[in-house]
């Protein structure tokens, strides 16, 4: 088993612990900010069920071992992540941390094929 293969492994338990925590914002107290703007209620749901999917496709991304693909578009969604959290939150966790570093890591590995 080659290093980009047991980070995209780990990618896949990151992207369902962010479809997980999604799906508890939008359940126990749906608001979030988006654009500057904050959502409550049933706009909040509605985006935060969209990007609770949109993790869901990138982590089947990842099992039908397109890597390149999986792990690009990984990248983007995690780093969007994290700017928002970054600008309208002023914190970043480690898990958000190490959401933008894991997904590089692997682009990384995946060029060298190691």
């Amino acid at each position: 088993m080659k290093i980009y293969e047991v980070l995209s492994w780990l990618l896949i338990v990151m992207l369902a612990i962010a479809f997980i925590g999604r799906i508890f914002i939008a359940y126990i107290n749906p608001e979030v900010f988006l654009v500057g703007e904050k959502l409550g209620g049933d706009k909040a749901r509605i985006y935060l069920l969209g990007n609770a999917l949109a993790s869901i496709f990138l982590a089947a991304l990842l099992l039908k071992k397109n890597y390149w693909m999986g792990t690009v578009l990984t990248t983007l969604y995690f780093g969007y992540n994290v700017y928002e959290g970054y600008i309208f939150y002023q914190t970043i966790t480690p898990f958000t941390l190490l959401s933008l570093i894991i997904p590089i890591l692997t682009l990384i590995s995946l060029k060298l094929d190691i």
